[in-house]
């Protein structure tokens, strides 16, 4: 008998353990039952003898996979993660798996067609009759059968039909479909509209989308051309297809400058073992060529290249550029993929089809076999940080998976994070700068408006509004920044004072007037925008701050011929928003582009010659450590947009404090000078990167219980501190989070401070164990938290 330990898709932290008379590969999934419940988990290390011979450990009840899912160097990066962010090991696996691996137990199940191979046969018995059969019950039916492998490979080689709970993106588009059913029809008596639908119709000659004609003719005019028998409409199922940029874009024959080439022979003389580089350039500097040029060197070899961007959706030309460079060899993963689709390109990768993975933070586990780069553009974005369960940051994982696999990582950024920046002074990273811009090109002129000097209720300063005017007369576009979307960011009444506040959380709702609704953005709750005060009933009410709607509208007024886009959460909902958004700049169908930081990275279009900040303090008034070092990369990358061809550029940034040492050295795109001055805080203050940080959140519905056991948990860990020499650790709370209510539950927070990265796992089990907290109370671990919010 053997036994094996078997990680399985829940948040408790412990190991259990499985029987198999069969020899099993690590990393490869089987089935088991767990707390009275099927479940899939993946198996782990093998025991040398039984954990525990007064033990009985159930069964394996199934293998699924004839090779492992997961390679042993990616295991144990699952363990380093469920040490490090304080997970499962099961959840870290999983993280790194296709939805679609994760069998469902209840779908259903019928048999397709005439063949039926001899390991099929005893399962085809029970689908003879043609119909759907619940998986469970097949289970239960045919004893030592590996149903659940059977129906995988079965539904892959078209043997089966499954149907599963399928998310929205997998279940396939329904689409009118017209057919034709005569082939000669009498046209001559048919209503002018009804004579011209039927002559198109006949000259497709084959079934067509209804949607293609539905333009042109109104819908009464095919359902009186189906009623007098000359077509049918019915409905049909399309499968929806991967999301692709065209492949139109010719690949560029660059030559790279001399600093480009310094960085790339610097690089490439630790090619073959692990070696962390940072690659800091100014925006615009031509961090892509010397990516494209490690990319092609490794390929030579036939290694495998990872290349994580914070969002695909954001980096359309990016995307474009990867494919006329490399074509076929590069699968892109995004979030438009269905998870048929993911599983499809996991496939692919796995059987070595794809030697470059292009993708958000999770293609960082991609299967890639023989690896042996990493690149990791904007290495300083938070969207690289997972905000649930595991809570890992993309780049730190990054960095530790191209340890295990020996392979070499380049973090690139025109702002780095203070932590990587850190990292390069201890000597961990490799620093390569790139200080110009190619051709030339010199970056943008900066100038700073002081807002007070701007009237209160103008919202766009007389200078910004000239060169915005200036611009548009010289056919050239421009780019305007808010971060905050919505129209304002509240509404309160003036006379008793009363905000919208959203029930489930206790927040101010922003003001949507598009839709004429009031939204929370932390649940997504809406509701109608009051016409008068629900609590005196006054019909005079002030509006907060102005979100992106309230500045189009401005826009609007001033310049009415001008051709306006906006791009923020609540305008690019549909899939191809960004990718249509990106055309109409190319082709230069847009004179104004406005949006939030959505519009801050990875745009370059030579025709934007000036950008606009419409208030650079948002940022920086948010009650974090991070707000100034925020501020800086959001003010330098949106910045970076302008003068990116042959015409010079200008930046008008407009703020309330234009002294602040962040935004002055933005405007100079002055990195090293603002990450000293950043670096002498956080020293003192005993803040990243000098200390690491640990956050516990803890969550309840009941406010009274949550207070009373904060309160209690506060006396059990005085003097906890002390147990540590030297100031090494240093506890903050518990306190109230500042949302102090979020979706129903009320928040506490305890922060922590650990200048030893290496005991971090030790410490926050041994705050767990000082004090139970009752079930009622949730606890959320965050190693490394991007917001104390």
């Amino acid at each position: 008998m053997n036994y094996y330990v078997v990680h399985l898709p829940i948040s408790l932290r412990q190991e259990y353990h499985y029987r198999c008379e069969q020899s099993l590969a690590e990393g490869t999934r089987v089935l088991v039952s767990f707390n009275r419940r099927d479940m899939i988990g993946i198996c782990g290390k093998a025991c040398s003898s039984p954990p525990d011979l007064k033990v009985r450990f159930k069964p394996v009840l199934e293998v699924l996979d004839a090779r492992p899912v997961l390679s042993s160097r990616l295991l144990r990066l699952a363990e380093w993660m469920a040490s490090y962010y304080q997970c499962s090991v099961g959840s870290a696996c999983f993280a790194m798996l296709p939805a679609w691996l994760t069998p469902d137990i209840d779908a259903e199940v019928r048999w397709l067609g005439s063949e039926i191979p001899d390991e099929y046969a005893r399962l085809h018995g029970l689908l003879s009759d043609g119909e759907f059969h619940k998986v469970s019950e097949l289970r239960k039916a045919l004893k030592g059968v590996p149903v659940l492998r059977l129906v995988e490979t079965g539904e892959e080689a078209g043997y089966l039909e499954l149907k599963r709970k399928l998310s929205a993106k997998d279940k396939p588009k329904i689409l009118n479909y017209i057919k034709l059913l005569q082939q000669e029809p009498a046209l001559d008596n048919l209503p002018a509209r009804q004579k011209e639908a039927m002559q198109i119709i006949l000259a497709k000659g084959e079934d067509l989308p209804l949607a293609e004609l539905a333009q042109d003719f109104s819908w009464s005019v095919f359902k009186a051309l189906a009623k007098k028998g000359l077509i049918s409409i019915y409905p049909r199922k399309i499968e929806r297809s991967f999301f692709r940029y065209d492949g139109s874009s010719a690949r560029k024959n660059i030559t790279l400058n001399g600093e480009q080439t310094q960085a790339v022979d610097e690089i490439s003389s630790h090619q073959g073992g692990f070696h962390a580089h940072l690659l800091y350039g100014i925006t615009g500097s031509g961090k892509t060529e010397v990516y494209i040029s490690m990319i092609r060197r490794y390929l030579r070899e036939g290694k495998g290249v990872i290349f994580l961007i914070p969002e695909i959706a954001l980096t359309p030309q990016m995307v474009e550029r990867f494919q006329a460079e490399f074509g076929e060899v590069l699968a892109i993963s995004h979030s438009q993929l269905s998870d048929r689709q993911r599983l499809y390109q996991w496939r692919k990768i796995c059987r070595g089809e794809c030697r470059i993975v292009i993708g958000a933070r999770s293609a960082v586990f991609a299967p890639m076999p023989n690896l042996g780069l990493i690149v990791v553009d904007e290495e300083h974005e938070q969207s690289y940080k997972q905000d649930n369960n595991p809570r890992y940051n993309g780049r730190d994982l990054a960095v530790m998976r191209a340890k295990l696999e020996g392979a070499q990582i380049i973090l690139g950024s025109a702002t780095p994070s203070l932590e990587s920046w850190h990292n390069h002074a201890l000597g961990k990273y490799a620093l390569h700068r790139l200080n110009s811009r190619p051709l030339d090109y010199a970056l943008p002129e900066v100038g700073i408006i002081d807002l007070c000097d701007v009237p209160r209720e103008q919202l766009l300063s007389d200078e910004l509004l000239q060169a915005i005017s200036t611009r548009l007369e010289r056919k050239e576009q421009v780019i305007l920044f808010q971060n905050r979307r919505g129209f304002s960011s509240f509404i309160q009444c003036l006379k008793c004072g009363e905000l919208v506040k959203c029930g489930n959380c206790e927040i101010s709702m922003y003001y949507h007037r598009d839709q004429e609704q009031m939204q929370c953005h932390y649940c997504g709750l809406t509701l109608p925008s009051p016409r008068k005060c629900p609590h005196c009933g006054s019909f005079i009410f002030s509006y907060g701050a102005p979100g992106t709607q309230k500045v189009e509208q401005v826009l609007r007024v001033y310049f009415p011929n001008a051709r306006i886009l906006r791009l923020d959460s609540d305008s690019a909902r549909k899939p191809d928003s960004h990718k249509n958004m990106y055309k109409r700049m190319k082709n230069k169908e847009v004179d104004i582009l406005l949006g939030t930081q959505m519009i801050s990275k990875g745009l370059d279009f030579p025709g934007v010659t000036l950008v606009g900040i419409i208030n650079a303090d948002i940022s920086l008034n948010v009650p974090d450590f991070r707000s100034a070092e925020r501020t800086f990369q959001l003010i330098t990358q949106v910045a970076g947009r302008s003068g990116r061809g042959d015409k010079a550029g200008e930046v008008l940034i407009q703020t309330y404090n234009p002294r602040h040492y962040a935004i002055r050295h933005a405007s100079r795109q002055d990195f090293p000078s603002f990450a000293q001055e950043e670096l002498s805080y956080r020293q003192r203050m005993n803040y990243p990167p000098y200390y690491r940080l640990a956050r516990i959140l803890y969550l309840c519905a009941d406010e009274a219980l949550l207070t009373a056991e904060m309160s209690a948990l506060a006396q059990r860990l005085q003097g906890f501190e002390d147990g540590y020499p030297d100031q090494s650790v240093f506890l903050l709370g518990p306190a109230p989070a500042p949302l102090t209510k979020v979706r129903n539950n009320y928040r506490y927070h305890l922060i922590i401070k650990l200048r030893n990265t290496s005991t971090i796992p030790a410490l926050l089990q041994a705050i767990q164990q000082i004090y139970k907290l009752p079930r009622a109370i949730t606890e959320q671990i965050d190693v490394d938290p991007l917001s104390l919010m």
